[in-house]
């Protein structure tokens, strides 16, 4: 396969110009209106790895079946939702012609036949038996300089020949939406970190050779119409829906009721002071905060949790302050993405590290004891 070059080509795009709708009729929805029960996946007589990373994992079109990566066995494992139960093991090379790296950090789907599988490094794509058919560097600039200071590509969805993802900017600690054609061999920007203020909201605390950092994510999610994305952020209930064949936006805004429509205050930071950083981190962290988009093809809406956090008074000294009260709430969208409800769940006393909706249930993935679980939420009266 062609090596990919460092190239970036700005699209030029007035995010400004392009439709905006805001939804603001929605109603508030109880906590009574939510019932949970838990499930446990069936290993057989195998091992399945207990937990899913959203990089790491992917759905068959109909949500019938999860595959994930499992470090273990560096094995793709094929899980049956409907049976709950485990079905396949795909394994794959470490080294050699055929070799994914060490340690699997992006999976993604690019069609029937062929998955893109990136290590730190290294992008191959691979069959389902394992072969290696191509590859390319995932490093745009700075491929000698340590992990800190290069410049990479993170892959999130394949459309069209294209691979949407982030083009992280490790020595800045920033990052913006962007995608690599394969055909072409460049790498392309779609400027969206201004939209959603980024700038405000990185965070770096500096002590000899080390770092603690925070940025803004961003996330890239198919729309339920084919070849459209939507880009979020955790910063704001503000999305976008991206034509990627006529590179234009359309923007919803959303007038919550529960919590603030996004993160206000400025916390830029680049500091040495511990205690600086600690509190900047916690007021952050402390307003309110976007997971990503749930489809529901089912039931055809979409759902997204987020969260306000608190925290003790008190920090333990080189970490990032982990909070004692986590505070959630949902949102239900329909499939336009307009807002019809919210509604806090007391239930969640967590932030949900890996979730996804099927069969108008949400499915929160959880670690019962070493064994793959799930937490279902089913939304009742809407």
């Amino acid at each position: 396969m062609k090596q990919i070059l460092g190239i970036f080509i700005i699209l030029i795009m007035v995010i400004s110009a392009c439709e905006t709708e805001v939804t603001s009729k929605n109603t508030i929805l109880s906590e009574s209106n939510i019932i949970i029960d838990t499930v446990l996946i069936d290993p057989g007589d195998q091992l399945v790895f207990p937990y899913v990373v959203a990089e790491r994992s992917f759905f068959t079109e109909d949500n019938r079946y999860l595959f994930n990566f499992n470090d273990f066995d560096h094995t793709l494992e094929k899980i049956d939702l409907d049976k709950l139960e485990l079905t396949e093991k795909y394994p794959f090379e470490k080294e050699g012609p055929h070799g994914t790296g060490n340690y699997v950090d992006y999976l993604v789907p690019l069609d029937s036949d062929r998955l893109l599988i990136q290590a730190s490094s290294q992008a191959g794509i691979f069959d389902w038996a394992g072969s290696k058919l191509g590859e390319f560097d995932p490093l745009l600039e700075g491929a000698s300089l340590t992990h800190v200071e290069r410049k990479a590509f993170q892959p999130v969805r394949a459309v069209g020949g294209r691979i949407y993802g982030l083009i992280v900017d490790n020595g800045a600690n920033t990052s913006e939406v962007g995608y690599v054609d394969l055909t072409e061999g460049e790498f392309s920007t779609i400027p969206l970190a201004k939209e959603f203020r980024h700038g405000d909201f990185n965070l770096e605390h500096r002590e000899g050779n080390t770092r603690r950092r925070y940025a803004p994510e961003f996330h890239i999610q198919a729309f339920h119409k084919e070849n459209w994305l939507i880009v979020g952020s955790t910063v704001s209930s503000r999305l976008y829906i991206f034509d990627p064949e006529i590179h234009q936006f359309s923007k919803r805004e959303y007038n919550l009721r529960l919590t603030a429509n996004k993160k206000e205050g400025v916390y830029t930071l680049d500091t040495e002071d511990e205690a600086l950083f600690q509190r900047a981190y916690v007021s952050l962290h402390e307003e309110v905060t976007f997971g990503p988009l749930l489809w529901d093809a089912d039931g055809e809406r979409y759902y997204r949790f987020y969260y306000e956090l608190t925290f003790p008074k008190e920090h333990t000294s080189a970490t990032f302050p982990n909070a004692n009260a986590t505070f959630m709430y949902l949102m239900v969208m329909d499939r336009e993405l307009n807002l019809l409800a919210e509604m806090p769940i007391p239930q969640l006393e967590y932030t949900p590290y890996f979730s996804f909706a099927k069969d108008s249930n949400i499915w929160i993935a959880t670690n019962l004891e070493d064994e793959l679980g799930f937490v279902r939420l089913t939304v009742s009266s809407y």
